[in-house]
This record gives structure tokens, C-alpha cells and sequence, in this order.
């Protein structure tokens, strides 16, 4: 066996062998986050009374901001909002927080209705709680991530000394371990091993043995074990020798392992599945996506009749013909149905043969060039939406016979279908709208859409539509 010290090899630090805020990071967090959630109510009642121009409340119960520090801290850390590596991430953090924000004052309304002590609350005062604690707790998430970020850079915030076990020379430049630098750990000895699965056991525990002895003159924390798919007998065997240490022993797979053991699993029995094809939605997932497109498509029919009105009778005005044009689209799971559409063109193809709309296109009319444009034409796909047989927010569904042909040029595109159709999609937020007029263009277009089916998210929805309303009017769409 063959030792290679990589790194320094130094005593530990008065931080102790644990990692320096490994523990005391969350309780630390966790703490300020009561504290600031607490210090929102006293402010925002402060505050308040002197709005209303009422003199501070000498007897100020703090027990509504008790209640909500309380559930708010618990919920979060059964979230793992409090995890080092959730921490790190934005777009993770500012969700679960609204989330949990919205839950903790939804117990407070629960807890006064079942004490009896709504009458007793101030509606200006919660209202400004709410506002403030959110603030606060999205600016503390903030401060928090800045400073973990700088300070992983340095090491400093979550130092853990480990000796790393392969079978060949690794290659420390890689990016892999530049993680591990920037993280805080410090591979203090790398064992390339000299074993064989042909081996007998009693080699195996000598050399085990001599690792052992190395990581204890090391002070190290923890084994990093750096191996290929190709590798795992070896892998498992050496597991089981690293039994009689005490120390935590991890896998630092390749990017082929990486892949599989990143995916979501589920117990069967004594064995587990890994997932490595996204399912259709869930039954919860599909009834929030189906619950969000119902309250938004009722809202809109509700309030946009002035429009609709008047945009059918401009139609008809401009060009003879029907007002609502009908044209068969393949849905979720490839079934089939009417999309409804506000007329744009001369004609009404819904044949084998459809020609793509194009710039400066003949066929369009003077009304449908504004409509199309502003994408007024597709609010009658309400209807659709209202019937169930598309979403808001989708891959956008193509005609038949572009269907036809796309299924059998671009690989991957039945799995836009996985979900259903939508008014707006992930593709055309991105810029993929309008004519495709070549075939990378479909499959950049597909690829976002492909995209959106795995990543798919209640608020990822609600971003499509934010964004879909900013750029309401596009210069690809004619």
C-alpha cells in the first residue's frame, strides 16, 4: 500500500475535531430567527400605534410573536431549512420561507380562533408583522448565505480533516475537490490502495489496519472514498474493514455514480427503486397545478368579457369568416382535443398538411397581426383550460402534423407530454416563441420544455406566468 500526503499535516485547532460550526450553525441561525421574528411583532405594534397616532401600549403581550418565533423555528427545521448546504441555495431558501412564513401565521389565526382571542388582535398590527417578519426573515437568509459563501471560500466556517481512499491517483485539480477545498475540507492523506478483491481477509485487515493508524496520527475526522462505477465490489468490501473505526465514512462517487444516488428512492420492502425517469405529476402535485389553473382561468373569464367582446367583433369586422377557430392538438398523455383560438388568418387549416405562421405572412389579417402579437388571439384557451384539457402553464401544443413530424426527428419530444399543454410554457419565457422554422430551433424549444416536465413546481409555474404577463408582447410572435 502506498501513502501520499496531500496537504498539511497540522494538529487541530481549538475548534475541535467536530468542524468548527458543523453544530452550532442551526441552533445559531435558528436562534436569530426567533429573536428577529419576535422583535417584528413588538415593531410592527410599536409602529403601528404610533400610525394611528395611540400612545405605546405600556402592557404589550408578546405572546402572538411567541407563537409564530415557536412555529415558525420548528417548522423550518423539520423543512431542513437550517441545513448547511439549503442554506447555500437561493432560489430553495426563498421559497421554503414564504412557505413556512405562511404556515406559521396560518397557526396563529388557527390558535386565536380556538382561544377566542381574534376580537382581541390587531388587523394593522398582523398585517405589518407579516410584512415586517417576512422582510426580516428573507434579509437574515441573505446575510446568512453571503457569509457562508465567503467564509467556505476560506475554509473557515466547516473545517473537516479527511483522508481520501481510492484505487489509482486522482487528479486534485478536478472540480470535485476543488469543492472539497472550498467547503472546508482538508484531505490531510490520500491512500492509494494495493488490495484486491483476490485478497485474502488477512491482508485486507493489516492494510485496513495501517490506514487506520494514519488517520489516527492525522487527527482526521472523516474518510472520503473516491470510487469509479467499475469499482463498487471493491467499495463495498472496504466499507465493511472500516467498521471498527468510529469515524464517518462517505462516498465521493464519479459523475456515473453522482447521477444515480442524486435522484429520488423509495423503500420496497427490504430493497429500494431508484427514480430515474420522472413519473407524470403526482395525485397532490396534479390537483395544486389543476387548483391553480381553475382560480386563474375563472378569474380570467370573470374579467376580461369587455375584451373578449370587443376583440370578436374587430374580428369580424376586419374579415369574413368565424370569430373562434377550432384545431385538433394532441394533449396530456397524446389524447386529442379542440384547441379554441380567436381567428387570425384567412383560413382554418386543421389538416396533414399546416403551414407554419411567418413573418410578413399573407394570411394573417390586419386584427390578427395585433392579436397574435399580443397573444390575445389564445385567450379563449381559458375554455380549455376550465375543461381540463390544457393548463396554464405547459409545453405549448403544436398542430398535428407538426406532432407527426417532430415525433420522428427529435428524440425526446413525446415527453412534452408527460404534462399538459399550456397557454404559456417554460420555452417561451426563454425566448423559443413564434415560428420554428428549423429543426434546432424545435429542439432548443423541446429541450426547455423537457426541462420544465422534470423540474417542474407550483412556483415555478407562478414564475412562467409573472414572466408571461412582462413580456406580454414579442416580436416573434406573428
Amino acid at each position: 500500500m502506498s501513502s501520499v500526503i496531500y496537504g498539511r499535516h497540522v494538529s487541530p485547532t481549538a475548534i475541535g475535531r467536530g468542524g468548527s460550526l458543523e453544530t452550532p450553525l442551526p441552533i445559531v441561525i435558528m436562534a436569530g430567527d426567533f429573536l428577529l421574528v419576535l422583535l417584528s411583532y413588538v415593531g410592527a405594534a410599536l409602529i403601528y400605534r404610533r400610525l394611528i397616532g395611540a400612545p405605546p401600549d405600556p402592557d404589550l403581550s408578546v405572546g402572538v410573536g411567541l407563537i409564530v418565533s415557536i412555529a415558525f423555528c420548528a417548522i423550518a427545521f423539520i423543512q431542513g431549512g437550517y441545513d448547511r448546504h439549503n442554506l447555500l441555495n437561493a432560489s430553495w431558501q426563498s421559497r421554503k420561507v414564504l412557505l413556512v412564513w405562511m404556515l406559521s401565521l396560518t397557526i396563529l389565526a388557527f390558535t386565536a380562533f380556538l382561544l377566542k382571542s381574534t376580537a382581541v388582535l390587531s388587523r394593522g398590527t398582523i398585517i405589518l408583522f407579516a410584512v415586517m417578519g417576512l422582510v426580516g426573515l428573507g434579509a437574515h437568509r441573505a446575510a446568512w448565505r453571503v457569509t457562508l459563501a465567503s467564509s467556505s471560500a476560506r475554509g473557515r466556517s466547516f473545517r473537516r480533516r479527511v483522508v481520501l481512499l481510492s484505487q489509482k491517483p486522482l487528479d486534485f485539480t478536478s472540480e470535485r475537490f476543488k469543492d472539497l477545498r472550498r467547503n472546508g475540507f482538508e484531505v490531510v492523506r490520500h491512500v492509494v490502495l494495493n488490495v484486491t478483491l483476490e485478497d485474502d481477509d488477512t491482508k485486507w485487515d493489516r492494510d485496513v489496519l495501517k490506514i487506520v493508524r494514519e488517520s489516527r496520527s492525522a487527527e482526521a475526522d472523516e474518510f472520503l472514498l473516491a470510487f469509479d462505477w467499475t469499482e463498487l465490489p471493491t467499495l463495498k468490501k472496504l466499507s465493511q474493514h472500516l467498521r471498527q473505526v468510529p469515524n464517518a465514512v462517505r462516498l465521493l462517487p464519479d459523475s456515473t455514480i453522482a447521477d444515480v444516488v442524486s435522484r429520488p428512492f423509495v423503500p420496497i420492502g427490504e430493497t429500494v427503486a431508484v427514480e430515474i425517469q420522472r413519473a407524470p405529476l403526482s395525485i397532490g402535485e396534479r390537483a395544486l397545478k389543476r387548483g391553480l389553473d381553475i382560480g386563474l382561468a375563472s378569474l380570467g373569464l370573470l374579467l376580461l368579457p369587455p375584451l373578449l367582446i370587443l376583440t370578436a367583433v374587430l374580428i369580424k369586422l376586419d374579415s369574413p369568416g368565424r370569430v373562434i377557430f377550432q384545431q385538433t392538438r394532441r394533449g396530456f398523455n397524446g389524447k386529442p382535443f379542440n384547441i379554441w383560438k380567436f381567428r387570425s388568418m384567412t383560413v382554418s387549416e386543421d389538416g396533414p398538411e399546416i403551414r407554419q405562421a411567418s413573418k410578413q405572412d399573407a394570411r394573417v389579417t390586419k386584427v390578427g397581426r395585433v392579436l397574435r402579437r399580443t397573444s390575445i388571439d389564445e385567450l379563449p384557451q381559458l375554455w380549455n383550460v376550465l375543461r381540463g384539457d390544457m393548463s396554464l402553464v405547459g409545453p405549448r401544443p403544436h398542430a398535428l402534423a407538426h406532432d407527426n413530424f417532430y415525433d420522428q426527428t427529435i428524440s425526446n419530444y413525446a415527453y412534452r407530454r408527460y404534462v399538459k399543454p399550456g397557454l404559456t410554457g417554460w420555452a417561451q419565457v426563454n425566448g423559443f416563441r413564434g415560428e420554428t422554422p428549423t429543426i434546432e430551433l424545435m429542439k432548443k424549444r423541446v429541450e426547455y420544455d423537457v426541462w420544465y416536465v422534470t423540474n417542474w413546481s407550483i412556483w415555478l409555474d407562478l414564475r412562467i406566468i409573472a414572466l408571461t404577463v412582462i413580456t406580454l408582447s414579442s416580436e416573434a410572435a406573428y
